[in-house]
């Protein structure tokens, strides 16, 4: 999240740390895509060495798009078998939007009302770029907030939005192609619980005639501590789109799924098997997994994760502004409240974020009104850095009241 009242150029950035052309040093712990850490040399490295040696467009394969393709697919649950490599995230979504389309046969999305789904086509399903001028082919639902729900059972109302928005579908001659759901609801404040939310939902959809499709560009691979956040909840959706996060913020992206459901839409879509792509993605792909892999970063998000989500609660308790620390692993949110304790403040909450901005730390917004603070560090992150970004925190919150 940017503020006018705070301008720097950012030039460089080295493990969970970014600095502007002041040479001044933040704290980043609003990082998405640099998941391995800013520059982190063993991925930069197998980048620039595939770069010097071959870089041409995904239908010349080479042998390492086919070899990347296959070890991803070892980290997702049958019957997600199949693997088409994008250029981004919003491009992934896109793709992912046809292939629904192509399969189901009809044209309607549900999504959450404070969704981001990327670029390209997926700027129509994200109603916090779009606002309310949405498609009429797009229906939203609210996030499965615990304050929404009224005392119902959390997975039961969230699964009653959908039925409710895909019968509006239906009505107007749409169906449902697809449920969207951003597997950790980041922009909508961040809502990861219980366990097992998304199963009443992907039922209902489904009933309806529509897939499933887990977006995964903002929490995969790695951030709530597990590979892909969707796997919190025991579903396997019918399509998984990622994004840049993939090679570490190198411009990359691919969209996961089943074998019958690509068989069907490769008919439809044409160029849908080709679509993006490159050998110097790969090596950014394949030297990311091993990364994760070597440095254990899925335990540093829980370990590091656990810690902060406890700092967060402490300070929770001595600052009535706060409201209850949602999220897990690497991807933590809470709402600032207003006096009351009861209702957002979203001014409050940018106040917040300027002053850590001032204090060198970044962070963003989230919700839909911007009431929420997202707290995502790269998954290198250490129990010193967290410790000071507590502390820094704390300074913050006494100094907007």
């Amino acid at each position: 999240m940017r503020y006018q009242d705070l301008p720097e150029t950012l030039v460089r950035g080295e493990g969970v740390y970014l600095y502007d052309t002041e040479g001044r040093r933040y704290l980043d712990f609003a990082a998405g895509a640099p998941v391995a850490g800013h520059g982190h040399p063993e991925i930069v490295s197998a980048m620039a060495a595939q770069a010097a040696t071959l870089n041409t467009a995904a239908r010349c394969l080479t042998g390492l798009e086919e070899g990347y393709a296959a070890r991803v697919l070892k980290y997702f649950p049958a019957p997600l078998e199949r693997f088409i490599m994008t250029c981004s995230g919003g491009e992934s979504v896109d793709l992912a939007l046809r292939a629904a389309r192509a399969v189901t046969g009809r044209r309607g999305i549900i999504v959450t009302r404070g969704a981001s789904h990327g670029g390209l086509a997926a700027v129509d399903i994200s109603p916090a770029l779009m606002g309310e001028e949405l498609p009429p082919y797009v229906r939203t639902i609210p996030a499965p907030d615990p304050a929404l729900a009224g005392g119902r059972a959390l997975e039961a109302w969230f699964a009653a939005q959908v039925e409710e928005a895909a019968t509006a579908l239906a009505a107007v001659g749409e169906g449902v192609a697809a449920l969207v759901l951003d597997s950790a609801f980041a922009t909508d404040g961040v809502f990861v619980d219980p366990p097992g939310l998304w199963a009443a939902a992907a039922t209902a959809v489904r009933r309806g005639g529509g897939l499933v499709i887990a977006d995964e560009t903002q929490t995969g691979p790695g951030r709530t501590g597990a590979m892909w956040a969707f796997l919190r909840h025991g579903v396997v959706p019918d399509i998984v789109t990622l994004g840049q996060a993939l090679g570490n913020a190198y411009p990359m992206g691919g969209v996961v799924m089943r074998q019958d459901h690509f068989a069907r839409a490769v008919e439809r879509v044409p160029g849908l098997a080709h679509v993006g792509g490159s050998p110097v993605a790969a090596a950014a792909g394949l030297a990311m997994l091993d990364v994760i892999q070597a440095e254990g970063l899925l335990r540093n998000a829980v370990r590091i994760g656990d810690s902060l989500r406890r700092g967060l609660e402490t300070l929770a308790r001595q600052y009535a502004c706060m409201g209850p620390i949602r999220g897990a692993g690497l991807v933590l949110g809470f709402d600032v409240l207003n006096q009351d304790k009861k209702t957002p403040d979203p001014e409050g909450a940018r106040r917040l974020a300027v002053a850590l901005r001032r204090s060198f730390v970044l962070t963003s917004l989230a919700g839909l009104e911007g009431q929420a603070l997202r707290i995502s560090p790269p998954l290198c992150v250490s129990a010193s850095q967290t410790e000071l970004f507590l502390t820094i925190l704390g300074a913050a919150l006494a100094s907007v009241g």
